[in-house]
């Protein structure tokens, strides 16, 4: 696996796999997911108004001048980075519920709201990643699990289940490893996180530096590496990006608030 432009080797990996991996016990078939809860993506970008704008650009310490210019978007960087928060250096839920601006709730409930649209396809530019029944593993599955080596989350579905990029970006990485199997690692994303895709069931139709949207083919659920299941193993990692100086975090909040597929 590429990482600082050398091979990282397998055993440097928690579980011999990026990630911690996702081995899971066999379970039953999954279940259709539950109805997404009332939650939104915490990083994803959103838009302000100039009075709104003024307001984070006095939080950040930047001088207000009524756009989010380079200035303003490298001081979000510096605020993001002193906070621990996802550094993408444009304004976010999670940005603005941290500098403590009360419109943060109103325009969480504006992104419900437009979530919930009637027959939308994407949540405000996000897809989830499954086209099909899903479900969330057991123990050992979730973010942090195994001693803190399970660097992302487990979907468990049916082997061959279509898997799509959950937002717009392009292909960093795309390789098999022996314990996550096939793999794609997606970069410049709207939260500026690259998100990996692994477990795949074969080599992924992208090749690196294809762009993508929300919605297009990744590949399908797989078993390959050391899965022991069939699923598709999902991380998010700050930017600078996977194992480039990133950190990976808990994609669990994100995945519900992008809404599962309806079961068929």
């Amino acid at each position: 696996m590429v990482v600082a432009g050398g091979l990282l080797p397998q055993a440097a990996f928690a579980n011999g796999t990026p990630g911690g991996g996702g081995i899971v016990a066999p379970t039953a078939a999954p279940a259709p997911a539950a109805p997404a809860s009332p939650t939104v993506s915490e990083t994803q970008t959103v838009k302000l108004t100039r009075s709104q704008i003024k307001s984070v650009q006095r939080r950040a310490k930047v001088r207000a001048d009524g756009a989010l210019g380079a200035r303003t978007r490298a001081a979000l960087r510096r605020y993001q980075a002193k906070k621990r928060l996802a550094r993408t250096g444009r304004p976010n839920l999670q940005t603005l519920r941290a500098m403590k601006l009360a419109f943060a709730e109103k325009i969480e409930k504006q992104l419900v709201a437009r979530q919930r649209a009637p027959g939308a396809r994407t949540v405000a530019g996000y897809a989830f990643p499954i086209r099909g029944r899903w479900s969330f593993g057991g123990s050992a599955t979730g973010f942090g699990d195994r001693g803190g080596a399970h660097q992302g989350v487990d979907l468990l579905s049916a082997c061959g289940t279509p898997v799509v990029a959950a937002s717009s970006g392009s292909v960093k990485v795309k390789k098999r490893h022996g314990a996550a199997g096939n793999y794609v690692v997606i970069t410049g994303t709207p939260s500026g996180e690259d998100q990996v895709y692994m477990h795949l069931q074969s080599a992924s139709p992208l090749k690196v530096g294809d762009r993508v949207d929300a919605g297009s083919p990744v590949g399908s659920v797989g078993r390959t590496g050391n899965a022991t299941a069939c699923l598709l193993h999902f991380e998010l990692w700050s930017a600078p990006g996977w194992y480039e100086g990133g950190e990976p975090r808990d994609p669990r909040r994100d995945l519900r608030s992008w809404g599962g597929a309806a079961a068929h």
